[in-house]
């Protein structure tokens, strides 16, 4: 039987799989990252798809080389341990995307953990993955490893403003049924709660990424002031 030709993205999920123990063969560990796929590829999805996984993998490679508390653990296999569990948290948490629902992140955890524990997956990363995926609901970090996570997939509020301003428009696409005034509302909320605080909680990424991001948050809440 032929080796599964894999894609950029699905060998890195491959590798994070690898990492984390999976003791399944190479097409079990495909179709796991094949069912990722369809769901990323659900209709009404124009932010939340593999691009945005693709991305925020991304933003997770410097946060992990400026932080040296991902070597301490156990030596180089808690560092590898501890790196597939951030991959694969960022793989996993928005797996589940429903944006009439509140649930998605506990949703898309217990997915996480069910997929990880059929793969043979060790349960210390399994419970980890969990951890960091239902930590991205609030983006509030009370670990290390979750500040990593939330830092990446927060990382396109520093982008610049013109591509700031097209994650806004796919958001916004997603949330196609509400109207404008429920939009307004619910998406001033969510800027003032992270101009509230904070952005990024990791040194690298506050350094590096905060006034950007806070500048095109205030933008985009003057913005929505201008439309009430």
């Amino acid at each position: 039987m032929g080796s599964v030709v894999l894609s950029p993205l699905a060998r890195l999920f491959d590798g994070a799989l690898l990492a984390a123990g999976a003791r399944v063969d190479e097409a079990g560990r495909a179709a796991a990252f094949a069912d990722l796929a369809r769901r990323y590829c659900e209709p009404g999805r124009y932010y939340h798809t593999f691009r945005h996984i693709s991305e925020t993998l991304t933003a997770l490679r410097p946060l992990v080389a400026a932080d040296r508390a991902w070597d301490q653990p156990t030596g180089h296999a808690g560092a590898m341990s501890a790196v597939a569990a951030g991959r694969l948290a960022i793989f996993f948490h928005d797996a589940v995307y429903d944006t009439c629902a509140g649930d998605n992140e506990a949703r898309s955890g217990d997915l996480a953990v069910g997929t990880l524990t059929a793969l043979g997956c060790r349960w210390s990363v399994v419970r980890d993955v969990d951890r960091l995926v239902r930590a991205t609901r609030t983006h509030v970090s009370t670990e290390p490893d979750e500040a990593m996570v939330n830092d990446a997939d927060l990382r396109v509020l520093a982008r610049p403003a013109p591509a700031y301003d097209v994650y806004v428009r796919r958001v916004r696409r997603e949330y196609g049924w509400a109207s404008s005034e429920q939009w307004v509302a619910g998406r001033a909320a969510v800027l003032r709660a992270l101009l509230d605080r904070r952005v990024y909680a990791t040194p690298w990424a506050y350094h590096h990424w905060e006034s950007a991001a806070r500048a095109n948050l205030r933008r985009e809440l003057a913005d929505l002031r201008c439309v009430r």
